[in-house]
């Protein structure tokens, strides 16, 4: 890949109280497909056999809406792995123009209670804005940025709200 000249990225952590039994919440979103069902704009989350230390390889196809133009379509190769109580999806550093890399750690506090930490990051690096929006490079890269990060936050507030209200269904279909 060429160095590229227009780049755009955002970063969060957001800490989120959830009313779900840890090992229950960790299980649930261990699997790859709950990020493809419940995350806004993950399109599929499809498996890509192993990377070269044997960690199971992913890739993310996301469809990203854009005001006033087309909207963006991502693919993302990521490398999983989970040390401890925290998951790790992080993109190969490959050459990719596209980079994610997303960690989701999990702290019990109480029997029914888990703290949530999602850090966040996604970079996306083109030649010119113009291959993100038609008016890219009069928005530039820090106007670009901060818009994908309000975003980001919302996207991953989403996230967790919609795959906690599933498994919450599903806990309650399971008890009746």
């Amino acid at each position: 890949m060429q160095a590229a000249a227009f780049c755009v990225g955002g970063r969060i952590r957001a800490v989120y109280d959830v009313p779900v039994e840890k090992s229950r919440l960790m299980e649930f979103l261990a699997n790859p497909k709950t990020f493809e069902r419940y995350m806004p704009h993950v399109n599929a989350v499809r498996p890509h056999g192993e990377s070269q230390d044997g960690r199971p390889l992913y890739e993310w196809e996301y469809e990203i809406p854009m005001p006033l133009a087309a909207p963006i379509k991502l693919r993302i190769l990521t490398q999983y792995r989970k040390e401890g109580d925290t998951f790790y999806h992080s993109a190969l550093r490959n050459g990719q123009p596209n980079m994610m890399d997303c960690s989701l750690a999990f702290e019990a506090i109480a029997p029914e209670q888990t703290f949530v930490t999602m850090d966040l990051t996604i970079e996306l690096h083109r030649q010119s804005g113009a291959e993100l929006h038609p008016l890219g490079a009069l928005m530039g890269e820090a106007f670009m940025s901060a818009q994908m990060k309000s975003k980001m936050q919302s996207i991953a507030t989403q996230f967790l709200q919609n795959a906690v209200g599933a498994l919450a269904r599903c806990e309650a279909a399971k008890n009746s």
